[in-house]
């Protein structure tokens, strides 16, 4: 889980739902048709649609629509059957044998079976790329048993595997291997690679139709889908890229956009919303907005001085004024999450009389209130003023108390090396984290096992070994209930260590044309008034849009 490979995608993923990335080209390109049955949304690009090389949002979003996986999450971070109807496990969870449908066909016409099943996993792990990360120090072998079974078994024993699957996304093998070029990898030439990136071998509701690498992907509806289809679902996805603010609001107000990306200012979210039929859509995709305080570097080393920072930062501001829409995080894993804590279960809130009373339990309490020590505090520069202001309502928190925080602003490239060693990390540090799977592991053991260490995900430099073994016997655990009961008890013992300030929980925010879309997920959710969060990518997942 910890190479280089891993890291520079999940750094993409970050800049794309932190709202960091910016749409850099002109709106000159054709939208093409636009009619009743369709959605064009702008998006992050390039996309790469090989589901064995991408893994950021946009890349997610095209996978999810044109190709399925054994299981599918739910909107509080559980996992229902997909194309496997129901799996089972040995006693020692490393065994899982998952049961297929036999009603799967593909874009091609071929039926889906357990050897593509293998198929998608052996490219995935050849190729090192994408979502591999997830799986290369797990599996141990992939055996097929029957057309329509198949077995994993893994290095060590693992409760979460099954939802880890959401990113297996499963390929037509006889349509890859009919389209291989000169490449690397052997007998399999480049695995497909140069084809599927502008073509797909998927099952999903969605296939290619047209793919302009430099510009847009356009996806029409599967009719032999094996899920039935309700006739309010668009007929044609279009993700476009390159379309700056003015561009957007001028396809939106021309009904030629129907769904902004999220990467907007204020302002323009305001004016695409004076649209008559435009509002602002929030979803909870699992996102914290962390403050990582290094625990090996004086001042941040005493646990005072993280508690006073942690009680001085105006959370209620940031939510408000800043990251308009998301909510006050309650710790590691996010609010309305199994294994979390609830909002009213968090410790630390706004209070600069509860700051200073833990500011002058520190050691180093003479010293900072003297100006000999300051606290060192970096955010990412690609954050925009966002990210700026977010520094400074924790810079502003802690002066109320006299103690100085020096801001530094950096590209993220340059965060990433400082946090390699424990020296260079600086005190504190805005962190955006989003986990591939949403299960309480993924946000615990990326960010607080001690293996982390020397990574942007742990800048804390926690190496707790309690902590550490904790998490090991929780991700071992088959039953999901008993899993999350851990998950909270780990959740509790690294508030009460405080080596990080957990902001918020993101909302990512999209302008949506309302008046042509009446129904989707998050719109469902929300007028249900039901707490939700969505793995990264599906709360587009197409099919389960409704038109006018």
């Amino acid at each position: 889980m910890r190479c280089y490979l891993r890291r520079s995608h999940v750094l993409i993923l970050l800049l794309t739902v932190v709202l960091v990335f910016s749409a850099c080209g002109g709106s000159g390109q054709s939208v093409g048709e636009v009619d009743d049955k369709s959605i064009v949304m702008a998006t992050d690009w390039p996309a790469f649609i090989d589901p064995g090389v991408g893994s950021k949002a946009t890349d997610s979003i095209a996978f999810l629509n044109m190709y399925d996986t054994l299981v599918f999450p739910n909107d509080d971070g559980t996992i229902s059957p997909w194309v496997a109807e129901r799996w089972d496990a040995n006693a020692e969870s490393t065994q899982f044998t998952f049961y297929l449908r036999d009603d799967v066909v593909f874009h091609s016409g071929n039926k889906l079976t357990a050897n593509d099943v293998k198929f998608s996993m052996d490219r995935l792990l050849t190729m090192g790329e994408g979502y591999a990360y997830l799986y290369s120090e797990l599996i141990k072998d992939v055996e097929v048993l029957d057309d329509y079974s198949i077995r994993f078994s893994l290095n060590t024993s693992s409760g979460v595997f099954p939802s880890t699957l959401i990113r297996l996304y499963i390929a037509d093998e006889k349509t890859v291997m009919a389209n291989l070029a000169d490449g690397s990898y052997g007998d399999f030439g480049d695995y497909g690679k140069a084809w599927l990136q502008v073509n797909d071998a998927g099952s999903g509701p969605y296939k290619v139709k047209e793919m302009r690498t430099e510009e847009f992907l356009l996806m029409e509806r599967y009719d032999d889908y094996w899920q039935a289809w309700d006739e309010a679902a668009p007929e044609t996805v279009k993700m476009m890229g390159g379309i700056d603010s003015t561009g957007m609001r001028t396809m939106m107000s021309r009904g030629e956009l129907h769904i902004s990306d999220d990467a907007q200012t204020p302002e323009t979210y305001k004016a695409l919303t004076d649209i008559e039929g435009v509002n602002l859509q929030r979803s909870m995709l699992g996102v914290n907005l962390n403050i990582t305080l290094n625990t090996k570097l004086a001042p941040t080393d005493d646990i005072h001085v993280r508690k006073a920072m942690a009680y001085a930062f105006d959370y209620q501001s940031a939510a408000d004024n800043i990251y308009i829409g998301s909510v006050k995080a309650s710790g590691p894993i996010p609010v309305g999450m199994a294994g979390g804590l609830t909002s009213d279960e968090s410790p630390y809130y706004y209070s600069l009389e509860k700051a200073r009373e833990e500011i002058e339990k520190s050691p180093y309490y003479q010293d900072l209130v003297d100006g000999k020590m300051a606290i060192s505090f970096t955010y990412c520069s690609e954050g925009g003023q966002q990210q700026e202001k977010f520094a400074l309502l924790m810079k502003a928190g802690m002066e109320q108390i006299g103690v100085n925080v020096q801001l530094s602003s950096k590209p993220f490239a340059n965060m990433m090396t400082d946090a390699q060693t424990m020296e260079t990390t600086p005190n504190a540090a805005v962190v955006a984290f989003a986990p591939s799977y949403l299960d309480g592991s993924g946000f615990l053991r990326s960010r607080y096992h001690s293996s982390s260490c020397g990574t942007w995900e742990q800048m804390e430099w926690l190496q707790d070994a309690s902590i550490d073994a904790m998490i090991e016997e929780a991700v071992k655990i088959s039953d999901q209930d008993v899993r999350n009961a851990k998950y909270k008890e780990i959740t509790q013992q690294l508030v009460d260590l405080c080596p990080t300030i957990w902001a918020l929980d993101l909302a990512t925010t999209n302008a949506v044309n309302e008046a042509h879309i009446v129904g989707s997920p998050v719109m469902d959710r929300v007028a249900e008034g039901k707490e939700f969060i969505y793995a990264m990518g599906y709360s587009a997942y197409y099919k389960s849009f409704r038109l006018k």
